[in-house]
């Protein structure tokens, strides 16, 4: 894992995203744009050993302590209760142990953290995200930056065809389909902020 991390960016959403996407990457083998956040890490495109998701959970709280200055070490109860967690469910309750501020409280005790659709909806962290998107549509946006978003806002999303990725949401009567394979255009990025907007309205 890179170490050219200064210690205030550690506790941050985006950091620990990057760094587990990162971390798949390279231990699995795979190109950024093949990461699924819908799929766990035992099953592919991944196919890790239980023992190997242990270690990475390890690896993650090593690399916090270093950069933090904190002694943390995660029980034994919350790394068997989130082994088997889907990659877009773990990095939600990871996020969420490390960075309380941020997502609000949660303990190290096995047990899940809050719905990451509710800590989502009221936390700084999320916002920024999608404010980022608002700002930079023609920013060098991937497929699993969209997809964390969507995983935290429990939109349903789905790749057809393996040229394309669509999201849907019950609150809104149409869907958004960006591209997998060519560079994601500002057009589809700003229909995607959208597609939130009107949630974000239909929830009020």
């Amino acid at each position: 894992m890179s170490e050219a991390v200064s210690t205030e960016t550690v506790n941050t959403e985006a950091f620990w995203v990057g760094t587990i996407v990162d971390w798949l990457v390279e231990n699995a083998s795979l190109r950024k744009e093949r990461i699924d956040l819908k799929r766990r890490f035992t099953q592919e495109p991944y196919n890790l050993s239980a023992v190997r998701v242990l270690t990475m959970m390890d690896e993650l709280v090593a690399l916090h302590n270093a950069r933090s200055g904190a002694k943390r070490v995660l029980s034994q109860n919350w790394r068997l209760a989130h082994r088997n967690d889907t990659v877009g469910d773990f990095i939600a309750a990871f996020v969420s142990l490390l960075c309380p501020d941020d997502r609000g409280a949660a303990t190290d005790n096995g047990v899940s953290p809050a719905s990451p659709v509710l800590q989502s909806r009221q936390g700084r962290t999320h916002n920024q995200r999608v404010e980022a998107l608002r700002a930079d549509p023609g920013g060098d946006w991937k497929p699993v930056d969209l997809e964390i978003i969507a995983s935290q806002y429990a939109m349903k999303f789905r790749k057809i065809t393996g040229t394309h990725e669509v999201f849907l949401h019950p609150s809104v009567p149409h869907c958004v389909t960006i591209p997998l394979k060519v560079k994601i255009r500002p057009p589809h990025v700003r229909a995607f902020v959208a597609m939130i907007d009107e949630m974000d309205e239909a929830a009020r």
